[in-house]
């Protein structure tokens, strides 16, 4: 019999780890494939179509297993439509990011989000931040200044470069804000449904930001480009769901950390091989340190935050 249990303990690990391990690479390759679709749309266009796109199909899977998706449509909750909106500002600036720098460095300075939400825990939730946490935040501080300072220094115009990162740092903010959100709302709303309403109301919020003349003439590449978006966005979360029955949060947060790594190895020959539609972008050896120390605080925070949770729970049980 304990043979049979840590068969099925390490059958329970590896597909916890695999379904982790594709969000993190379909992550990893997302801000690659949306500056791809850069080229022939703006970025309003494609954040509007994913989440048109993934409202669309969510609500016919709801809808196909009777859950009646319609309910939480037609009595919305605010904060759950504040939720949409802030969910709409993140995929917006993280998108204007990505034109205005590059890929790595959008997926690198991203990595502040799960920052500003253990931040945002402690402040609003009143959680509790240890010193294994505090040594993180100073890893990622320092690890940010150094990937910051390698790749201002490669910029031609400082000036741009700093908008760029600002740009990106709403997007990490606004994450967070939509997180906390989502935590008030966890209790009453199944999590499919608040994603239903969330996907709804940003595709509503971003349609003013459409340019419908991207859509005249979309070619046989642009267009599996912006389909492929919307298959990464159900695909990476329904991946992240699955990752939660199996293994540790802590453990799934690691993993999916990892994923800005796997945008820079993919940014060292994508534009080589697709010179059309991928920008090349030069980061030296201090960059990458920068970005090893920045994500390796980040874990550390996250990884640290679980436990602190667990910790905290058990003591009151």
């Amino acid at each position: 019999m304990p043979d049979v249990d840590n068969m099925s303990s390490r059958s329970r690990f590896l597909k916890g780890i695999g379904f982790a391990s594709i969000t993190a690479s379909l992550w990893g390759l997302l801000p690659i494939l949306m500056d791809a679709t850069l080229r022939e749309f703006t970025s309003g266009t494609v954040v509007w179509f994913r989440f048109t796109f993934a409202f669309l199909i969510l609500f016919v899977i709801l809808w196909a297993r009777k859950k009646k998706p319609w309910n939480i449509l037609k009595k919305p909750p605010f904060i759950g439509f504040l939720s949409g909106v802030c969910l709409a500002a993140n995929y917006f600036f993280f998108m204007e990011g990505i034109r205005l720098s590059s890929p790595s460095n959008s997926a690198v300075v991203i990595q502040s989000a799960p920052v500003f939400l253990v931040l945002f825990g402690v402040y609003f939730f009143n959680e509790k931040i240890n010193r294994l946490q505090v040594t993180g935040l100073t890893g990622a501080g320092i690890g940010f200044w150094l990937f910051f300072s390698e790749q201002n220094g490669n910029a031609i115009d400082h000036a741009f470069y700093l908008g760029a990162n600002g740009v990106i740092t709403l997007a990490a903010l606004t994450w967070a804000v939509y997180m906390v959100l989502q935590k008030k709302l966890q209790d009453r709303y199944s999590s499919q449904d608040l994603n239903l309403l969330v996907y709804g109301t940003a595709a509503l919020v971003l349609v003013v930001l459409v340019n419908w003349n991207d859509f005249d003439e979309v070619s046989r590449v642009g267009g599996v480009l912006l389909v492929v978006l919307g298959i990464n966005t159900l695909l990476a979360y329904g991946c992240l769901t699955e990752a939660i029955k199996y293994i540790p949060l802590s453990l799934i947060s690691v993993v999916v950390a990892l994923n800005p790594f796997i945008t820079m190895l993919v940014m060292q020959v994508a534009p080589s091989l697709f010179p059309e539609w991928v920008r090349p972008e030069s980061i030296s050896s201090l960059g990458y340190f920068g970005a090893l120390i920045a994500i390796g605080g980040v874990i550390v925070v996250i990884k640290f935050n679980e436990h602190s949770k667990v910790a905290e729970a058990s003591s009151r049980s």
